[in-house]
């Protein structure tokens, strides 16, 4: 259900998926702190960088928890701290 910002042709990306999420610097730091290892980019988006050990699980997690982060508004408690991203 999110924007996925990365090109879906292999050849033209790199091992990083950037997925635009609602309030997405307020969500990384609530992934952060929940000890997920992502980062936010401002005109990309959340970061995720699996690798060819990364489980499908692993990844239907990460997703599982963005949904929750968000439905929950846990990330509200994020919005005025300092930003994340570059």
């Amino acid at each position: 259900g999110f924007k996925v910002n990365s090109p879906r042709n292999a050849d033209e990306r790199g091992g990083t998926v950037s997925i635009k999420v609602p309030h997405g610097d307020a969500v990384t730091q609530e992934l952060l702190r929940r000890q997920f290892l992502v980062d936010y980019r401002p005109k990309a988006g959340v970061r995720i960088a699996p690798h060819f050990y990364t489980k499908d699980g692993e990844l239907e997690l990460v997703m599982r928890e963005i949904r929750s982060i968000l439905e929950t508004k846990v990330y509200q408690m994020h919005l005025n701290s300092k930003p994340t991203g570059c």
